[in-house]
């Protein structure tokens, strides 16, 4: 997202996948059920992963949400989550982070918590979202006829200052 993730923002799908997958629908086709919400919920049921006043970056730390693969990506996507402090959500009230944390232990307190998505919305769109975080329940993949709780982080793109990564025009002599 802009001057947060720079060159990395190639990453953000990634991340994005990480926390879908973890927290997504578990597959149960095998013997071991385990995965996804269900071992969410477990998780927190034992260790209360999500707390009121426990940063939502913190809890993505724990549950290794920044990946294996690249330490300045993963560093520069843990500061992007703390920014979400700063950034209005869609409660009044709330920061994006408390949105995301309060949101997350509301729907594990579920008997049967919803598989959660993560995604990206253009702040820049006042007429849309906007520079705020977004979380309701829908169903976020149209070839998935499931209601998701969804929570949409407001990104930009990173623009280049003028005249970097242009190619130079070479002057005829």
């Amino acid at each position: 997202m802009g001057a947060l993730m720079a060159e990395d923002d190639i990453y953000i799908g990634p991340f994005f996948d990480l926390f879908n997958l973890r927290f997504g629908p578990e597959q149960s086709e095998s013997e071991f059920t385990a995965g996804g919400m269900s071992e969410i919920k477990a998780l927190q049921d034992e260790f209360e992963m999500f707390q009121n006043g426990r940063p939502f970056v913190d809890s993505a730390k724990l549950l290794g949400l920044g990946g294996l693969h690249n330490n300045r990506a993963k560093n520069r996507w843990f500061t992007l989550l703390k920014w979400l402090a700063r950034v209005p959500s869609d409660q009044d009230g709330e920061t994006g982070d408390q949105r995301i944390v309060n949101a997350l232990i509301k729907n594990l307190a579920r008997k049967s918590p919803l598989p959660c998505f993560m995604k990206a919305h253009d702040s820049r769109d006042r007429n849309g979202d906007g520079l705020r975080v977004v979380v309701r329940e829908d169903k976020p993949i149209f070839y998935i006829e499931r209601t998701y709780l969804t929570i949409s982080l407001p990104m930009a793109p990173n623009v280049p200052p003028e005249g970097k990564g242009k190619k130079k025009k070479k002057s005829k002599k």
